[in-house]
């Protein structure tokens, strides 16, 4: 249990730091900015920061699809309010209602990124064992 979480943790790092690193490449195009490496550091961190409670509120196995959709549903506000305080913490914007609605967008997007991503590895493992299983029992039929 504690390896899978810790290995879930990895993958869901990975994959928001990825996204916000996507969603900062394209703030900063769009407003002409020019980034401080020290921003590099605090998109890790934060990229560490979303994917603690992400890894602790997605890896529940529930059988409830209600249950799962509150959990999401509590997931996505955390995180959304994670990354407003982030950006407040780390001085990258003021927080105005235009900044808030960017965020939103933004966590919209690497939300539906993360998700993609972890849809693609999912379907990418459950064909590999299929093929594994179909060629066990193939096997073990013609024995």
């Amino acid at each position: 249990m504690i390896k899978e979480f810790f290995v879930s943790l990895l993958h869901y790092f990975v994959d928001i730091t990825t996204a916000v690193l996507i969603a900062a490449a394209i703030y900063l195009t769009i407003s002409g900015q020019q980034m401080d490496s020290i921003i590099l550091w605090e998109i890790l961190l934060s990229g560490l920061i979303t994917a603690l409670p992400t890894a602790v509120l997605l890896c529940f196995d529930t059988k409830s699809v209600k249950l799962s959709l509150i959990l999401w549903f509590i997931h996505f506000l955390m995180i959304f309010f994670i990354t407003l305080l982030l950006l407040k913490m780390f001085g990258w914007c003021r927080i105005t209602p235009m900044s808030v609605l960017l965020t939103f967008l933004a966590v919209v997007f690497i939300y539906f990124f993360t998700c993609f991503v972890h849809y693609l590895v999912d379907r990418k493992h459950t064909a590999l064992m299929n093929k594994q299983l179909k060629k066990r029992y193939l096997n073990e039929k013609d024995a």
